[in-house]
């Protein structure tokens, strides 16, 4: 047996089912040598909701632990909080002391679902960086590349903070919570609009490491690269093969946006998220709440769109023989 992977969560009350989906979603991908010891970075969350996740990851796997670590009081009061992100976003900043005893971590937002056994990413050489992630934005030739945030066109590129492998031991070493709360110390009378996001990429952008966009995929993602302009072979820092590669077989899916797979939705990747739902128990419902006749004819004029897209993208496979390796 391997030794133990560790991933962290963080999310307050309000976020118990999403945690329970990424949790389940996580062990019961694992292949049979991979064990996680999973941490929920907690913003009190009541006991009794943290001893179901428990149960649910044994259902998995016994090998998979959960861990609870109360970080209510370890976050700081003066935090910019936006109604949109709760309070418990910002602990991906303090992971580091949240976590003394641990040297590597993955840190996934909970609005995520993982599809594959996560070992290759976990295995990631950072080098001489002390993060890796997908990158959302690079630099073009004769524009400025986030002024308020300080990034050179050197650098290579903003960062989605929602899948984060992170070497603890080297930030601890080396101080880099307290330069990311001093970057944050320095925006204060111009706030960060993505938060501990920004506050991320803005403090460590030259130890950042790219890894490929598989790892945190977002079905939106998938229709954008089939609208690119004929000949773009490169988008946000990426091949076009290697975003088909995602699109095609994703690692870990990130709903970002508004409209979220547990409510009832019109997704692309939505039905997935619901059939991870009902594997894990957590729906037994016929329908996701938030059904309603409009929500449902949204959803069925959406449906020969993503007929489309799926056959284009299949097209777009063909072509870099994506899938042939399966």
């Amino acid at each position: 047996m391997k030794k133990p992977y560790n991933v962290c969560f963080a999310s307050d009350g309000r976020g118990v089912l999403q945690l329970s989906v990424a949790a389940w979603s996580l062990v019961s991908c694992a292949r049979e040598d991979t064990t996680y010891n999973i941490w929920l970075l907690g913003d009190h969350i009541p006991m009794n909701e943290v001893e179901q996740i428990e149960k649910l990851v044994k259902k998995a796997g016994g090998r998979h632990s959960v861990s609870y670590v109360e970080i209510g009081d370890m976050l700081p009061d003066d935090l910019d909080i936006k109604d949109r992100l709760p309070r418990a976003t910002w602990a991906r900043i303090f992971v580091p002391r949240m976590l003394p005893n641990v040297d590597r971590v993955l840190y996934l937002d909970i609005d995520v679902q993982i599809c594959r056994d996560l070992t290759e990413l976990m295995e990631t050489d950072l080098g001489s960086c002390v993060i890796a992630g997908v990158l959302e934005g690079v630099p073009v030739d004769g524009k400025e590349f986030f002024p308020e945030l300080g990034m050179p066109h050197t650098c290579v590129g903003y960062f989605n903070a929602g899948v984060l492998l992170m070497d603890l031991a080297t930030m601890r070493e080396e101080n880099l919570v307290e330069k990311i709360l001093l970057f944050v110390q320095g925006h204060r009378e111009r706030p960060l609009n993505a938060l501990d996001q920004d506050a991320i990429n803005g403090a460590l952008y030259d130890r950042i490491l790219p890894v490929h966009p598989r790892w945190n995929w977002c079905d939106g993602n998938t229709r954008r690269i089939l609208v690119m302009k004929p000949g773009v072979e490169r988008e946000r820092g990426y091949t076009l093969r290697q975003m088909a590669e995602a699109a095609h077989n994703p690692a870990i899916l990130h709903f970002w946006g508004q409209h979220k797979p547990w409510r009832y939705n019109y997704r692309m990747e939505g039905k997935r998220y619901e059939r991870c739902m009902r594997e894990a128990g957590l729906l037994k419902e016929r329908s996701l709440p938030g059904f309603s006749v409009k929500a449902f004819f949204k959803k069925i004029t959406h449906a020969p769109l993503y007929a489309i897209v799926r056959m284009r993208l299949r097209r777009l496979c063909s072509r870099y023989g994506v899938g042939n390796e399966e």
